[in-house]
């Protein structure tokens, strides 16, 4: 009888066990269906949200404060104040632009600059104070585009009051000139380089594609959206001239351009990137001094919210560089045309049209050697300088030799960094100027 009993027991505590097993198993079973439930519904809205933060950064107006490189461009990854992000990363070059690309641009910068504009001393969200204009205009950071720049609204004449003087016969202008989609087809962005008396006539003539009597030549820009963008440009000499196809500047797809305008006496020269787009003889005479650069960003029939140019880095430098004298019978040249990447040894470019001129002297006199001499301005730290000025004097030697052919035997080099200046580290002129290479007869 005690048995039976204890068997009874057994019996239903091992029912009751299995029960509470198979509660237990559909609990936990219901808690992982649970769980996956709200992780598939986490993800979900992780998604949405992922995807509503990329578009509302891509329309945003939040940008990152610019930093200044004491030895070059500034550096600022930021966004368009523009009300359409009219210059995104998508808008940038696919791949980096290669050296051999330049193989062609015989551009050499003049001897002394005379005007280093990247408006780095005045405020984002401000005009610039050194510059007039009678419409509206603002500085803002640009996605994937380093530094400041000046939106320029439709209808508008922009110009540096510090400019007076008369340009000689030969001088050098490179700017950088960007803009945005809404523009494309109907804006037409101006260079006018001109002889005023006050400001009445900037004014007055800034945005006037046609010619005068006042000598002057200017050139328009008016990038399309679809096929080449066309040139507009005119002299006192040559009058009203017109051009189809500059696929150089073209928005989208291309909104970003580099544009470096050589006067040789009568001769003027415009480039677009790498690219030669005008070889004029004739185009001015030779007596003809020049004393006013006047910008325009001109687009009459436009709604002004919905477009603009964008401008910087703008540089003019004076006298035509005569590297076969002043190596031969001065022993020295000196250089601002050898650009470098910011705080790094790594030659743009654009340099190229500096490095082919000195490589041609050198070719020409076989038996000439050099010593090649990097120099800094006065920011940052004094021994950091003298490094980096070393490495951009051995960079410069291996490419005249790998791209250019030169013998190694006739090329030494050195880095001076800040200790030579050649003219004020107080001014952003006096500081492009002692940013230089020096080429010295050995």
């Amino acid at each position: 009888m005690q048995k039976f009993l204890v068997l009874v027991v057994v019996s239903m505590w091992a029912g009751n066990a299995q029960a509470q097993l198979l509660d237990r198993i559909k609990s936990r079973v219901e808690q992982k269906v649970n769980q996956k439930i709200d992780q598939t519904i986490d993800q979900s809205i992780d998604k949405a949200t992922s995807k509503k933060k990329k578009k509302e950064s891509k329309a945003g107006e939040e940008s990152t404060p610019p930093t200044s490189d004491p030895h070059g461009s500034n550096s600022t990854v930021g966004t368009s104040n523009d009300p359409t992000p009219s210059v995104s990363p998508a808008a940038a070059p696919a791949s980096p632009v290669t050296f051999t690309s330049y193989s062609r641009f015989d551009f050499v910068p003049g001897e002394k600059i005379i005007v280093h504009e990247d408006f780095s001393q005045d405020a984002i969200g401000d005009f610039p104070a050194q510059w007039n204009t009678r419409t509206g205009g603002e500085l803002v950071t640009v996605n994937n585009r380093p530094g400041k720049w000046l939106r320029m609204n439709q209808d508008g004449v922009f110009y540096p009051e510090y400019l007076t003087q008369d340009l000689p016969e030969n001088f050098t202008l490179q700017m950088d000139v960007m803009a945005s989609p809404g523009i494309a087809g109907i804006g037409t962005f101006i260079i006018s380089l001109m002889q005023t008396k006050n400001a009445d006539e900037k004014f007055s003539w800034g945005a006037d594609e046609s010619t005068s009597s006042t000598p002057n030549f200017k050139i328009g820009f008016r990038p399309k959206s679809s096929g080449s963008g066309s040139i507009h440009y005119s002299s006192h000499l040559i009058g009203s001239q017109h051009r189809d196809g500059s696929p150089e500047f073209v928005v989208p797809k291309k909104n970003a351009v580099k544009v470096s305008i050589w006067r040789q006496k009568q001769r003027v020269r415009v480039y677009l990137d790498s690219t030669k787009v005008l070889d004029l003889p004739r185009a001015l005479e030779t007596t003809t001094a020049l004393n006013s650069l006047v910008l325009a960003a001109y687009a009459p029939d436009y709604d002004k919210k919905e477009g603009a140019f964008f401008v910087s880095n703008i540089e003019l430098a004076v006298g035509a560089p005569d590297t076969r004298n002043k190596l031969l019978t001065e022993g020295k040249f000196t250089t601002h045309g050898i650009l470098f990447d910011v705080n790094s040894d790594r030659i743009k470019p654009g340099s190229f049209g500096a490095l082919q001129d000195i490589a041609n002297v050198l070719k020409e006199n076989a038996s000439l050697r050099v010593k090649i001499v990097g120099h800094t301005d006065a920011d940052g730290n004094e021994s950091t300088n003298v490094d980096l000025s070393k490495h951009r004097a051995e960079s410069v030697k291996r490419i005249l030799i790998s791209d250019f052919g030169l013998d190694a035997s006739r090329l030494e080099t050195d880095g001076k960094g800040k200790t030579q200046p050649i003219d004020s580290n107080d001014t952003l002129v006096g500081k492009a100027n002692n940013r230089r290479v020096e080429f010295l007869k050995l």
